[in-house]
């Protein structure tokens, strides 16, 4: 057993105990910054394990993209959530986040089928209340939804677990994909059960009803874990699936699932009126983008880890920057939010950050992420999907940036108070990342 990957999975779930300590703040922020320690270490070392955790090139990506945000919404909700203080609702909030962040982690490390289904599961469990920590209505009706059609969603994909021992005897997930995998009926029903049941959980088109009430509703460090880096996870679920089912049938399958997500949330965008729900179907359309390139393969698998890396940190920008807003300004609607380059200065520099870097413009790393996508499509003679994906990427790029251009540049409003220093900083930061990963990827040789 990796030892390693033990006490990274085993740091959050323990220190969420800091729940009963008087210090639970710092306790939660400690937790934060030794999981993203040793994530780094993970990273940098190059680990690989196929025994009872199974980490490769996806795996090490994803997990030190969970624990930075991880840190930074951490970082971000001491500030949002100052009104709450020292209350047992903040003590809960945060040792709900930190078992959140385990069960990603095992999700993402666990080299059993079964186990990443369960793991898969406890994130719905363990993230479910952190929707309601601010007991209004509309937050506690979104997070029952998130429930209940997630959970649903993972019955379905319970099929998937259980045609693939039949049809493998085996769920040890390096034994499978290193056997090569079969196409078989059995397979093709775990996989079409996955596609379903995971892509729920993913947003994919028409299983996505719950993302943008969860999305929009739930605190904004919340939201930015749950766009940044829990979708990932249920792609990676998902991905695990396909890479032992592969067959022709059912990449053409999850193809035409991924582009009608994208096209769907296209078409969607320019009518939005709040800017967090906005965002929210922003995800979707980068979610079903990720799902493209790893079907596409080669250079297209590169490109979506950069696009889920970049993604991560751009949405939490974005997310960061829409709780700043909804301090200030008190409302979610676009329409009723002018001139805040004036009123909010700081915060108009990581909102703008944030929704170029979310929407793929260049130097950000989700333009170098589409770029590679879409020549790993063009390349593999998928001419039909190249299209569409460029159309819905253009749609949304001028959609989004066209609404948030509208917040900080139309109007004009005495400047105020902005929100904490702390919760300014966690913003802008997590915007500007997105500019340093392509930097970060080729010094790092894998482009």
């Amino acid at each position: 057993m990796n030892y390693t990957l033990l006490i990274l999975m085993s740091i959050p779930a323990v220190l969420s105990l800091g729940y009963f300590s008087r210090r639970f703040k710092e306790v939660t922020v400690a937790s934060g910054v030794i999981t993203v320690a040793i994530s780094l270490y993970i990273l940098l070392t190059g680990m690989h394990d196929s025994g009872t955790f199974f980490v490769d090139y996806l795996s090490r990506y994803l997990i030190v993209t969970i624990s930075s945000i991880y840190l930074l919404s951490v970082l971000f909700g001491l500030g949002y959530h100052h009104k709450i203080g020292e209350s047992a609702n903040m003590r809960l909030h945060l040792s709900l986040t930190d078992l959140f962040v385990s069960t990603m982690l095992f999700s993402v490390t666990i080299n059993n089928f079964g186990l990443l289904w369960f793991g898969i599961e406890a994130t719905t469990v363990s993230s479910a209340l952190l929707l309601v920590i601010e007991r209004e209505p509309l937050k506690i009706e979104a997070a029952w939804r998130y429930v209940i059609i997630v959970s649903a969603g993972l019955t379905i994909s319970l099929v998937s677990v259980v045609t693939m021992y039949y049809a493998f005897g085996t769920l040890t997930i390096s034994k499978i994909i290193s056997s090569g995998g079969s196409f078989t009926e059995l397979t093709g029903i775990a996989a079409g059960a996955a596609l379903v049941g995971y892509g729920t959980k993913v947003g994919l088109f028409p299983m996505h009803a719950w993302l943008p009430d969860a999305h929009s509703e739930a605190p904004s460090e919340v939201s930015a874990m749950f766009s940044g880096v829990l979708l990932p996870v249920a792609i990676y679920a998902l991905y695990r699936v396909y890479e032992a089912t592969a067959d022709p049938k059912i990449t053409s399958l999850y193809l035409f699932v991924a582009l009608l997500t994208m096209v769907f949330a296209a078409l969607i965008l320019p009518s939005q009126r709040f800017y967090k729900r906005m965002f929210a179907y922003s995800t979707m359309e980068n979610m079903a983008m990720i799902l493209i390139g790893l079907l596409a393969g080669g250079i297209g698998v590169t490109g979506a880890i950069i696009l889920m890396v970049s993604h991560a940190f751009g949405k939490g920008g974005a997310f960061y920057s829409s709780g700043n807003i909804l301090e200030t300004y008190g409302t979610k609607s676009i329409s009723q939010i002018s001139g805040m380059r004036e009123k909010m200065p700081y915060t108009s520099v990581s909102l703008i950050l944030s929704s170029l870097a979310v929407t793929g413009a260049p130097p950000f790393g989700t333009f170098l992420g589409e770029f590679l996508i879409l020549a790993a499509l063009y390349a593999s003679g998928y001419t039909i999907p190249f299209i569409l994906a460029l159309v819905s990427l253009f749609i949304a790029f001028a959609s989004i940036n066209f609404h948030v251009s509208r917040m900080v540049f139309s109007g004009r409003s005495e400047k105020r108070d902005e929100p904490s220093v702390l919760q300014r900083a966690v913003a802008i930061f997590s915007s500007v990342v997105p500019l340093i990963i392509p930097v970060i990827f080729v010094l790092g040789g894998m482009i």
